[in-house]
């Protein structure tokens, strides 16, 4: 009797544990690859000697690998790298003087296919099944959006907008177009209609919109830097001054139009992770990150940094600035991070004008 009941003891013991291990969840570690985690950044190059580049910025480990592309593919990107974007299960590099994105892995960055044809390509954004990216055309002045199948990495149609195609917002089944100016003027806002491919409404706002985002509230915000006026023997008359201008994304009213500098013209717009908070800078002759409340009915010129950046973006999972020093376009630029309160945490050789990263939100 007494070996009967060690027995069916022992059976219950071995039945038990079967069940606890049963239930017990094994916790898979996602595989990133090599280069599937960290910041992508777009390195433009010396413009006509095809040296752009992607450096990765490596969060684990708080470093920086150069010439990713390069490294991996044993062959140049192209001539001057607009933007990098992580679509899907890809990274869409915008090669915007050799015409062209290239596709690779997200995770190991080995060459997938290129997307020829693109004339003056700047930027992409979409999902695993569709991107779109803008672009200027011939001398700026045949702007488009290309749709482009993620899957089979052809172009399956494109829309016209304004002159000089550059930044976009996606927000559910409208595409919102920043019509920049390319190399001339433009003033307008492209809001595109992603199922019928049909332009929606022209919105018309500030001088030279090059930038935006979406608040927390669903408003888009367009920076539009303004420009500096010539005369027809380009001799310096004026200026057209910057401004913000928030819109309401339901009927496409102005909420606010905001005035920022009379004679400079930043051309980044960025958001911190609550949504709340805006950052203004970066471009050629600005100096400084400033911020503005998006509750603010006015600028009242806070300056958060006081350097200048070629380019600028904020993470988005953290509020990490990265701020992107180009001195000048043959020798090698600078990233720099700092907390949301402007405590720089590092900086790091990169590769020749660096200018932005894969830190965008669509």
């Amino acid at each position: 009797m007494i070996q009967f009941f060690k027995k069916t003891t022992l059976i219950l013991l071995l039945l038990v544990s079967i069940l606890i291990s049963s239930c017990t969840k094994t916790k898979e570690t996602p595989d990133y690859g090599k280069y599937g985690v960290g910041v992508l950044i777009s390195n433009e190059g010396t413009f006509g000697n095809g040296n752009g580049t992607i450096s990765y910025y490596n969060s684990d480990n708080d470093s920086i690998i150069n010439e990713i592309f390069q490294l991996e593919n044993n062959r140049s990107l192209g001539d001057v790298v607009q933007s990098v974007s992580r679509i899907g299960d890809y990274s869409f590099i915008q090669v915007n003087n050799s015409h062209k994105i290239e596709v690779v892995n997200g995770k190991s960055f080995a060459e997938v296919g290129v997307i020829q044809n693109l004339t003056q390509v700047r930027y992409s954004i979409g999902d695993e099944n569709t991107a779109f990216a803008s672009a200027w055309g011939k001398w700026g002045v045949d702007g488009k959006v290309y749709f482009i199948d993620v899957n089979t990495l052809s172009v399956t149609d494109s829309v016209s907008t304004g002159l000089g195609s550059e930044a976009m917002v996606l927000l559910d089944d409208k595409l919102f177009v920043a019509n920049s100016g390319g190399w001339g003027f433009d003033n307008t806002i492209s809001i595109i209609d992603i199922d019928s491919k049909a332009v929606l409404k022209t919105l018309v706002v500030g001088a030279n919109p090059k930038s935006m985002i979406i608040d927390k509230n669903e408003s888009l915000w367009i920076l539009c830097s303004g420009s500096a006026l010539y005369d027809d023997n380009w001799n310096p008359i004026g200026h057209s001054p910057s401004k913000l201008f928030q819109i309401n994304t339901i009927d496409y009213s102005v909420i606010n139009e905001i005035s920022l500098f009379e004679e400079q013209h930043p051309t980044k717009l960025s958001i911190n992770p609550e949504g709340d908070m805006l950052y203004i800078g970066a471009g050629f002759g600005f100096n400084g990150i400033y911020t503005l409340n998006i509750n603010d009915a006015s600028f009242a010129g806070t300056q958060l940094l006081n350097k200048s950046f070629y380019g600028f973006d904020i993470n988005p999972e953290d509020g990490v600035i990265f701020g992107y020093e180009s001195l000048n376009f043959t020798e090698r630029g600078k990233l720099f991070r700092y907390s949301e309160t402007g405590v720089e945490l590092g900086n790091y050789i990169v590769g020749i004008g660096p200018n932005g990263s894969s830190l965008k939100r669509n």
